[in-house]
Formats: structure tokens, sequence, C-alpha cells
């Protein structure tokens, strides 16, 4: 056993794949280890999959989960296995064992004999104790306290109340009692290219949604106008900056800054150096309305992605004239109940018709050998390149759904995902490379995807989640992946 193997696992775990972290968990031999560590994940894993299961085999693998926490603290004060029994207990419909239990805790945390802990973590147990008691008033007190000890932990703050969201409901009481102590939300944000040269209008506005709103993160793209005063503000409030272009720096500089003048570049630049994370989607041919879309897409799904690790909420903010369209991608914000925050400026410049490169969207599913047919789902184009299968669609759904009915088809199938915008009349071979390689490095049983374009699936296809997976050395360089397996979803 080794804490870089358990602590890989349990990133696996926390971000919810568990099917694979209790494969990562046994093919690493700890399943039999009496380690109060492995113990105390495997009482992790196991409650994990016993939430998801259901009857006598959710009853059956909960106990499994609170005797492994048990056996982890042993007869050590050790107040982080023994709150985890309580909770499961309880959550196994085992009410008296778990106010047992979280007695027993609340008396060593009083006596100061416990094991070290953190000051949120001492907290947030005392709190969890309080609430498997029914009293809600002390817990709120102490989860406070616990919050106060370590304001900036919002992953921690997340697994609390994901924890105490399950006690309530099983109480009878409204899952949201602790919402109002939720992290700060995500925030996409979006909007017009160009501003008069007076920004008092849109910085007031501005000022008043960002006050309101109090984003923890902001995701977007940096083009001359709002874009950049949005990411300015939000940074000078304390947000991390998200960047993703739909191309790479240097032409979505060119087009969507430079243009607008010197001072937008600088600003843009100085944004770039200083941004928590920059995602450039190079992938894409140009800057084309294809590119931007998907852009939108990917930096959509990041902000939900981060809102959902947080268990919080996410926010689009979209700045514009009283007249503009609305964007393909916020349509389909709103078509899942998102909500928006709309900023509509009545001085601003007229949008100019940018010099957008030609391109349309294509989604490649690849293999490294032939592939079955499957019934009712055609592909536009398909070609077989050195004994691999490459199949085009328009769209990334179609595509991801025939991905999944050929892995339950043949369930060891490897099988390669690649989404992005590519130059009008670019011929399949060409454009089905990264497919192929990605193809080659999907595990068995899985679909291996490009990262972080997949992450456009978590706005427009919630239901299929890939998870990021590290990276693959190929002839194109280092890529980025995204997993995901279908026969464990």
């Amino acid at each position: 056993m080794t804490l870089p193997a358990l602590a890989r696992i349990r990133q696996i775990a926390r971000v919810g794949d568990t099917r694979r972290a209790w494969r990562m968990f046994e093919e690493a031999g700890l399943s039999a280890s009496s380690a109060p560590e492995a113990l105390s994940l495997k009482g992790r894993l196991l409650k994990d999959r016993g939430l998801q299961a259901q009857g006598a085999e959710q009853a059956r693998l909960l106990a499994e989960a609170q005797q492994a926490y048990l056996r982890a603290a042993g007869d050590r004060p050790a107040t982080y296995p023994l709150i985890n029994a309580a909770t499961i207990a309880f959550l196994n419909d085992r009410p008296e064992e778990a106010r047992d239990l979280a007695r027993n805790i609340l008396a060593i945390l009083a006596s100061g004999e416990h094991e070290a802990e953190t000051r949120y973590w001492l907290a947030a147990t005392e709190a969890e104790a309080h609430l498997l008691l029914d009293d809600r008033q002390a817990g709120r007190a102490a989860l406070e306290r616990a919050m106060q000890a370590a304001p900036q932990a919002w992953e921690d703050h997340a697994v609390t109340l994901r924890q105490f969201r399950r006690i309530l409901e099983r109480l009878g009481h409204a899952a949201d009692y602790f919402d109002d102590l939720q992290p700060p939300p995500s925030l996409y944000f979006s909007g017009i290219i160009g501003l008069p040269q007076d920004e008092t209008e849109v910085r007031a506005k501005l000022e008043e949604a960002l006050k309101d709103i109090r984003p923890s993160a902001v995701f977007g793209a940096l083009a001359a106008g709002t874009d950049i005063l949005v990411a300015e503000m939000a940074q000078a409030r304390g947000a991390h900056l998200h960047v993703v272009l739909p191309t790479s720096v240097s032409r979505f500089r060119e087009i969507s800054v430079a243009d607008y003048g010197a001072s937008w570049a600088e600003r843009f630049d100085r944004l770039i150096d200083e941004a928590d994370v920059v995602e450039a989607l190079g992938s894409n041919a140009g800057l084309s309305e294809a590119a931007i879309l998907n852009g939108s897409r990917v930096a959509m799904g990041l902000a939900l992605r981060h809102a959902r690790s947080l268990a919080t909420r996410a926010i689009a903010l979209h700045v514009s004239r009283p007249t503009d369209a609305t964007a393909g991608s916020e349509t389909e914000w709103r078509a899942r109940g998102l909500p928006v925050r709309e900023v509509v400026l009545s001085d601003s410049l007229p949008a100019r018709v940018g010099c957008l490169d030609p391109a349309l969207n294509r989604a490649i599913i690849a293999s490294p050998g032939t592939l079955p047919v499957i019934p009712g789902s055609v592909p536009k184009t398909e070609t077989v390149v050195e004994g691999a299968t490459i199949r085009a669609f328009d769209d990334l759904v179609t595509a991801l759904e025939h991905a999944v009915a050929l892995a339950r088809a043949v369930p060891d199938i490897r099988l390669g995902l690649d989404h992005r915008a590519v130059a009008c009349g670019e011929n399949l071979e060409f454009s089905g490379e990264l497919a192929v390689l990605l193809a080659r490095a999907a595990p068995p049983g899985s679909i291996c995807a490009s990262w972080p374009q997949i992450a456009a699936l978590d706005l427009i296809a919630p239901d299929f989640r890939f998870e990021s997976a590290g990276e693959i050395v190929t002839t194109l360089g280092d890529v980025p992946i995204g997993l995901y397996c279908p026969q464990s979803s």
C-alpha cells in the first residue's frame, strides 16, 4: 500500500467515478488491508456504492461501510472514521446506533482527547454529530465555526453540505436548511465586443451584478469589450479566472482583441498572464462561428462542473444590446432552467461583422479495428485508415450516443471521440487522426475524448459524464483526455 495510490483513488472517488475507484482499490490489493487509511477509504467507497444501490444491496453495502470505518477507528479517539460510521448507520435505518456514536463523538470532542484534525474538520464533525441528534441549531452554530476557521476551503464545505443534506432529508426536514452557507457560485460570462471609451455605464451595471452574484470562479473568453471588463472586475473581487478561448491564443487575440485597439490587447495579455487557468481550444480550425459555439459550450460545461464540485450553483452573466439575438449556447443554458443575469447596455458600439474563418463542426468516432453496424444509427461518413475505422457525425451528442451503443454491443471495445470545428472540405482521414490516437490510448470498454472539449457535454448532455484522466503522449503532442465507461454508467 502506498499513500499516493490511496490519494489517487480518493481523487477518483471525489469526482464521482465510484465504480472506477472501487476497481482501482481492488486491483491495488487494498480490500484486505487492515491499515486505518485503507479501511477509511474502503468505507468511503462502500458508502458511495451503497447510496447508488437499492433495497437489500444498499443495506448490505452500507453495513459493510460502517464496519470498515469502525475498524479504522479501532480503540482510538479518531473522530473522522467514527462520525462517518455514525452517519452511515443513520442512513441505513439504524438511528439508535447513530445516536450512540454521535453522543460518544461529542464526548470525545469535549474532552479534548481526540486525534489531531484541522479546526475545520473538528467543528464540522461536531456539527454533524449534533445534526444526527436532530439538534439543528447546535449543528448550525458548529458549522458556522468550521467555515469561519477555513473560509476559503470550499471543496471541504461542499463535502460537508452534501452529507448534511442527506441527513436532513432522512430526518424529514427541508434539505436547504444550510444552503445559505454554501460556497459562492460559478459564473459563465459573455458579452458584446467593443465598448465606448467611457465605461461608466457598463462598470456600474457589472459592479451591481458581481456584488449580487459573488462568484468564486468565472469562466469565459476574453474578447475586447465586456469579456475583458468582467474578467478584470471579477478578479479584483477575488474570483478565480478560467479563460476558455475557442481557438489558439494568437488567432483569438488577432481577430477578437487587437483589431479593437492596442489598449484592449494590453489588457488581454495581462489577463492571460494572471489567469488561474487558460484553455485554448487550438484544435478548432481558426476562429469561426462553429469554434465560438464550441468554446462557449466548453466554458459553460466547466462552470457547471466547478459548481457541482463545490455543491453550489452556476450562473450565466450576459451583457448585450437591446437588439442582440440570443446565442445558441445561451439558449441551451436557458433550456436546462439554469439562471441568467442579463445586463443590457444603452450605450455601446454597433456590432461589427468580423472576418471569421469558414468551418463546420464535426464529431468523430474511431476504433483501432473494425466497428459493427448499429441499427438506427448511421454516420454521415465512414472510412478505414491503416486498420482503424473512423466515423463522422454532424453533432457531438449523436456521435456519443453511437459510441455508447457500440460500447454496449462490444464490451471490450476501445473508442476515441473528437469534436471540433474543421475547415470546410477537410477530408475525414485527416480530421480523424486525433480520434484514432485517442482510441489506441483508451482502456478496454471505455471512450477516450480530448479534454476539455468534452466538458461541453455537461451543458448539452449532462447524463454522459467524462472524467479528466491526465494526458497521453501522441505524435500530435501531449493531449489531455477524459474517459467514460458506458458499462459502469
